[in-house]
């Protein structure tokens, strides 16, 4: 199943990254892990929402459950971010949106890469 192995792809970046980052301090690290999660989830639940329905006769319904995911995923995303801003204390703002960066920028490469090959 392609969405399994892409949230695992992008979970082992995400502990990847934070354990980079807590070579800086635990704060980091913690940080960092908060800024993959604050990407994870909201992008986990919108693929749950999205690829629930499939075939040509659900055409419509996808649509309309890609309109409402994504708006959800923005809001999610949102709320998370100043739910950490506002509740953490302490935080490591560099490690926290340089890993939210980083796996923004990869799961468009990811998109990409993992895309369906036409057959010929």
């Amino acid at each position: 199943m392609p969405l399994l192995r892409w949230l695992v792809i992008e979970s082992t970046a995400i502990v990847i990254m934070a354990l980079l980052w807590a070579t800086q301090g635990s704060l980091a690290g913690y940080s960092a892990l908060m800024g993959g999660l604050i990407f994870l989830v909201p992008n986990t639940w919108f693929a749950y929402k999205v690829y629930k329905v499939e075939g040509a006769r659900n055409m419509s319904l996808m649509v309309g459950n890609l309109f409402r995911a994504e708006s959800v995923k923005i809001a999610l995303t949102a709320v998370f971010f100043a739910a950490v801003f506002n509740l953490m204390e302490p935080i490591h703002a560099p490690a926290l949106l340089f890993t939210f960066a980083v796996m923004v920028v990869m799961g468009a490469a990811l998109r990409w890469f993992m895309r369906p090959r036409p057959q010929r």
